[in-house]
């Protein structure tokens, strides 16, 4: 090294270490001790936007990783379901226990008001940008849909070395639009040191159902009190004993069908990886193999991978690395509601276990078995999905770097329905199958995302270092679907489309293309002060010339007061962070353009066109969001304490959403720039080592946020707009999901108890629970009937979660408690139950009942009511009773509490001794027996309220009930390195 003059001073500073600053003067050779700094804390090299590394002291945004061994160590197949609980800021809901079965993730809020735009953050693996959408092609839609996951899924969680969360807009700035709901960065594990290293993962664990519904086992099948075994009648009966004088044949005791319809499932992982190298070129690749079968009978899932990343150093000067993925996945897949719903249908008089005949055919028992529906009613699909990689990077000098990046991110997902159709024997039943279909879909998928980054990297002053990015990136995306349906089968079982009498053709196309001039500046003062400003902007094809390009700016600023003030010795690293960002978005592909679609429904070998649903707009500005962040970040006594706080606030104007219309404009929606949301809340990660000695450590991590959103206004004209109409239930129960200014999103409208109000003036827009019910001169609750009021808001108040993990030499025991709390859910299954008199409240129903609350003119109400069917003992008709007249037909009883708190996992790994393993063919092993999902406490009714009757790339999550439950599962793992 070549310095000026003797007086000159080298800086040498590492991670970890104090900055040590020495004069050369007349010495040639320098030797350094660095010592440890106590003050910082255990500092972590971030990967930031677009691959950047970046030290997480000088970033002035919240940025939030999980390693590999805090990701893995509840043996999730799903990367998403993995993150629960671990991360500040994001609110992560499953679509339930399901093999292959989705999640979603949504950070800092709902960021759109349209519920067809996706809320999902962008997902990155090794600096290529991939798709997460959940298809419903051939699947269904709405609650009845056969969730088959998102494409999140298809990662192998063994591969991955870190997950990055990206949440602010400063944060995501570099990644433009498609980063204006967070960015989960992922990096896949590469190539360490030299030499060739083997290691075998293997899982096995089993599950079943982790809650279900509490059911009366007193009255049986019937109507009305009547005897009726064979009906749709599953529990208005009489009394077992008394139906057992009728029929000898009946069992003593109601069969649990709820539990009885499930099994256990099971799920087994094998991986194998091999990593390695030399100076020159490292690599890592894996071969994966996971198998799962599901509680539901007849659902499964595969899933087969393999990874190979390289990393050349091809000269001093020029790096190169390659990463490539490969995917095979799917399974069979059945519509989880409506398995619910036929189960609340059956009868506990019989045994849902017995559904088929000798013949094949279904046993019908007055209504179709949810069994023989999954049995015979399959969807299966089968995805091949390529990810890959290659970058280049090139330093003519010391300070200036060049490197180019390419990615591809393509599958084809095939899926195949069938159903047979009847055989034409006498009685036969064929549940949902009709006379028999067969569908085959195709779709196919193709993005290719390339990135010129050129870096520069200077020394300004003497106190100050400039970094300057300047950077190109283009993205294209192409989908592709088409699908034929066949209906009719000639022969029952002949699942070909040639044996179909009727066809019918679905095809689309979709596609996308943006690029985008970006540019980062990084100023350093004294290595204590960080200021980054950034710049981009961008070109979309889904705007109209006029609007499709459009800049947006961000500026952060990070203050390590630790490294500039004197601070008490307890006292470690800690910074202040304010940054500023403003986010631009653009709308959904032909959002500007009303055109023709292909007319559906119109007899086989015709065709004809109708004008699209949608009515384009031309104008479409696009969306910005103006995001505001400040931090406090501090450790004490030598790290053994640490936190991060975070206030965040977000502003998004114009947004794009399709709004309903009248129906003497032809259309059914049209696009517009709708109104305003706004996002603000807290996050704090809390964390430390309570005990630390020299046998024994004990860690924790607090992850707590909380977010408010509110609709500040919405376009000229607009009152509300519905972005989730009635969903199932009886009478007039279900509810409406609107968007209304003044509000929040997410609020949950529908029927309810009338009050008295006395002389009060009644709020037009909530019902006030806390004054009495207004009761009827026949003594029952009088409602609303087809009005609604504010019931509820699908949003949590909180999100948290605590992380613990002990260790005691070579044994650790690890546990997670996840929480959601303030948050309401329409809950279907309940309003099934009371409808057939299954919940086990109903059971009061041989009872009479004064219902407090008042009458029209004030008085108390004193009238006593027969609960029951039929006619009660006061020889008054009651018809078919109060649960299923004044109860089931309103929604207020089944907008309930949904708030849970839960053990998410327990795991107990331990580490055999070195002595105990053959030298030169093992170098480590490890065994844990992990449990997830073990406790949960709840007052909503019936399933597990995380999942929810959507598919998982759905905004409209606020009902469940009926849907593939939750799963406790138990998981025993053995890890070997060779």
């Amino acid at each position: 090294m070549q310095v000026p003059n003797n007086d000159a001073t080298l800086v040498f500073a590492f991670i970890g270490f104090s900055v040590q600053e020495i004069r050369v003067g007349a010495q040639s050779t320098i030797d350094v001790k660095m010592n440890n700094d106590s003050r910082q804390l255990e500092e972590v090299v971030v990967t930031t936007g677009l691959g950047i590394s970046r030290q997480q002291k000088s970033l002035g945004y919240a940025a939030q990783g999980v390693k590999s061994e805090d990701l893995n160590i509840n043996r999730q197949p799903n990367i998403l379901n993995a993150l629960q609980g671990k991360v500040a800021g994001a609110t992560i809901s499953s679509v339930g226990g399901g093999p292959g079965q989705g999640a979603n993730i949504r950070i800092r809020g709902i960021n759109s008001i349209d519920a067809s735009a996706s809320n999902d953050p962008l997902y990155v693996i090794d600096g290529i940008q991939i798709d997460n959408s959940t298809s419903t092609q051939g699947s269904g839609a709405g609650a009845n849909v056969r969730s088959v996951g998102n494409r999140a899924s298809d990662i192998n969680p063994d591969d991955i070395e870190t997950i990055n969360i990206l949440k602010g807009g400063a944060a995501t700035a570099l990644y433009g639009l498609r980063g204006s709901n967070g960015v989960v960065i992922i990096t896949t594990k590469k190539g360490k040191g030299t030499g060739v290293r083997t290691n075998f993962t293997s899982t096995y664990g089993f599950e079943n159902v982790n809650k279900t519904p509490a059911v009366q086992t007193e009255y049986t099948a019937g109507i009305l009190g009547v005897y009726t075994p064979i009906g749709l009648g599953p529990a208005w009966g009489p009394t077992i004993a008394e139906a057992k004088a009728i029929d000898p044949t009946h069992p003593d005791q109601l069969f649990e069908n709820y539990k009885n319809a499930f099994d256990t499932g099971s799920q087994l992982r094998n991986t194998v990886s091999v990593t390695g190298g030399s100076e020159a070129i490292k690599f890592f690749s894996s071969v994966s193999q996971f198998n799962h079968d599901g509680m539901l009978p007849f659902t499964d899932y595969q899933n087969l991978s393999a990874r190979l990343n390289t990393d050349i150093k091809i000269s001093p000067k020029i790096t190169a690395g390659v990463n490539m993925g490969f995917n095979n996945s799917g399974g069979y897949r059945f519509d989880a509601d409506r398995y619910g719903e036929s189960l609340t249908y059956y009868s506990g008089r019989w045994d849902v276990r017995d559904y088929i005949n000798e013949d094949g055919t279904q046993k019908w028992r007055g209504t179709n078995n949810p069994i023989f529906g999954a049995a015979t009613n399959r969807l299966r699909d089968n995805v091949n999905r390529y990810i890959a990689g290659a970058n280049i990077g090139y330093s003519p000098t010391s300070w200036l770097n060049f490197n180019y990046r390419v990615g591809v991110d393509t599958y084809t997902d095939n899926r195949k329905r069938t159903a047979p159709g009847p055989r034409g024997i006498s009685g036969e039943r064929v549940y949902d199958n009709a006379d028999g279909f067969v569908g085959e879909y195709l779709t196919s998928y193709r993005a290719i995302n390339s990135t010129l980054l050129a870096t520069a990297t200077k020394q300004i002053t003497k106190n100050i270092n400039g970094t300057l990015r300047l950077g190109y990136e283009v993205y294209d995306r192409s989908t592709k679907d088409h699908g034929v349906l066949g209906s009719v089968l000639s022969i029952y079982n002949d699942f070909r489309l040639v044996n179909a009498k009727t066809l019918a053709v679905s095809q689309g196309i979709n596609q996308y293309r943006s690029n985008g001039f970006f540019g980062e500046a990084t100023f350093d003062y004294k290595n204590y002060l960080f200021l980054t400003v950034t710049g981009r902007n961008d070109v979309t094809s889904t705007l109209s010339a006029a609007n499709r390009s459009f800049f947006y700016p961000s500026a952060s600023l990070s203050y390590v007061f630790s490294d500039n003030l004197k601070l008490p010795a307890f006292i470690g690293q800690s910074k202040l962070r304010l940054s500023y960002a403003q986010i631009g978005k653009d709308a959904s592909p032909y959002s500007t353009s009303s055109g023709f679609s292909n007319y559906t429904g119109l007899p086989t070998g015709v065709t004809g066109l109708t004008i699209s649903s949608n009515l384009g707009n031309p104008n479409l500005r696009p969306e910005f969001t103006d995001t505001y962040e400040a931090g406090l970040e501090m450790s004490f006594l030598k790290n053994r304490l640490n936190f991060d706080l975070t206030y965040y606030y977000s502003l998004s104007k114009d947004q794009i959403t399709r709004a309903q219309v009248s129906s003497t404009t032809g259309f059914v929606t049209a696009s517009i720039n709708a109104g305003t949301i706004r996002n603000k809340g807290i996050e704090l990660v809390l964390g430390g080592s309570p005990i630390k000695t020299k046998n024994f450590t004990w860690d924790a991590t607090l992850n707590f946020s909380a977010n408010r959103n509110k609709v500040i206004s919405l376009n000229d004209g607009l009152s509300e707009i519905v972005y989730g109409p009635g969903t199932g239930g009886y009478g007039n129960s279900p509810v409406t999901f609107k968007i209304i200014p003044g509000q929040p999103y997410g609020n949950i409208y529908g029927s309810y108890y009338l009050r008295y109000y006395g002389n009060s003036v009644e709020d037009p827009m909530r019902t006030d629970k806390s004054l009495p019910m207004l009761i009827g001169a026949n003594g029952f609750p009088l409602n609303s009937t087809t009005k609604q009021k504010l019931l509820g808001n699908t949003m949590p108040d909180w999100v948290g979660g605590l992380s613990n993990n002990f260790t005691y030499k070579r044994l650790t025991l690890s546990t997670l408690i996840d929480a959601r709390w303030g948050f309401e859910k329409f809950n279907r299954l309940d309003n099934f139950n009371s409808a057939f008199g299954i919940a086990d409240y109903t059971a009061n129903r041989r009872s009479f009942y004064t219902f407090p609350g008042k009458l029209a003119d004030g008085t108390d109400n004193t009238k006593s009511v027969w609960l029951n069917q039929g006619t009660g003992p006061d020889g008054v008709n009651y018809g078919e009773g109060y649960y299923r007249l004044y109860h089931r037909v309103l929604s207020e009883p089944f907008v309930q509490d949904a708030s849970w708190i839960r053990l998410r996992s327990a795991s107990i790994s331990y580490s055999l001794p070195s002595k105990w393993l053959p030298a030169k063919t093992i170098r480590n092993a490890n065994i844990s027996v992990t449990g997830n999902n073990l406790f949960l406490r709840t007052d909503y009714y019936g399933l597990d309220p995380e999942s929810i009757s959507a598919d998982s790339g759905s905004n409209v999550d606020g009902a469940a009930g009926m849907t593939y439950p939750a799963a406790r599962t138990f998981l025993f793992t053995l890890n070997v390195g060779f």
